[in-house]
């Protein structure tokens, strides 16, 4: 089997234990460090994406995590929390000596993924696409589509999450928290200018249009800038076919 290993690089701690797991593993299995971790281990085998390896070890936090997924798409990713919270984590460096026995005996929980279209492009996202004013000092409005529906929303901008994320920058944002394994997507206005826009829920095969009514938006997706909208632009949201496949021990 192939064993992907990709880590934070900022850290002398995550890089530490990149080496231990490779020790720990490498007699076993083929290892591959992820392509942005050659300078700190030469001579190794290298991975880059989906395909290359058939199970990855992600070392680090949740943002880790969601780089791997984009990344290394449909591959199953164990975390391994060197990170801050580590939510999406299912094991500490003090556990990596069992990897050998989680690799053969695990399973894999499969959470839902959000796309959008960027013009003649489409991006994926774990936990969030969120549409937000590029002038943090004025309110902007978008136009929401769901299934007919029209919704006008003044504000900051809005977060369209999945239940994985339904805990992360929605939450903050006063969003509802989605269990992991339900159907539904969520849109939740980031700073509303009227206290009646409220969160939505909606089953998660509908699919979103978003238009950009009077000032420019940033597209971000799961954390990372993807564009931007201009204002009378419009992007379509929906339920991806990839999944995330995440390791249980």
């Amino acid at each position: 089997m192939r064993i992907g290993i990709i880590s934070r690089r900022d850290r002398e701690k995550a890089l530490e234990t990149a080496k231990d797991i490779s020790d720990i593993l490498k007699e076993k299995y083929e290892v591959y460090f992820d392509d942005t971790l050659i300078p700190f281990f030469i001579n190794n085998k290298y991975s880059s994406k989906k395909g290359d390896v058939e199970f990855l070890i992600s070392i680090g936090g949740d943002g880790t995590i969601l780089k791997s997924v984009r990344k290394y798409k449909d591959t199953p990713i164990l975390g391994v929390n060197v990170g801050t919270v580590g939510y999406l984590s299912e094991i500490s460096p003090k556990e990596i000596n069992s990897l050998p026995h989680i690799i053969e005996n695990h399973t894999i929980e499969e959470r839902s993924m959000i796309s959008c279209t960027i013009g003649n492009r489409t991006i994926e996202a774990l936990n969030d696409i969120v549409i937000r004013t590029e002038v943090a000092t004025r309110v902007s409005q978008v136009k929401v589509e769901i299934s007919g529906q029209k919704y006008i929303i003044s504000g900051d901008g809005i977060i369209i999450t999945t239940p994985t994320g339904s805990t992360a920058y929605s939450y903050s944002a006063g969003g509802p928290i989605i269990r992991p394994n339900s159907q539904e997507f969520g849109i939740t206005p980031i700073c509303p200018l009227y206290r009646k826009a409220s969160p939505i829920v909606f089953p998660d095969h509908e699919d979103v249009i978003v238009t950009a009514l009077d000032k420019s938006c940033a597209i971000v997706a799961d954390g990372f800038p993807e564009g931007k909208m201009n204002p009378g632009d419009t992007i379509k949201i929906k339920k991806s076919p990839i999944r995330a496949r995440f390791v249980k021990k």
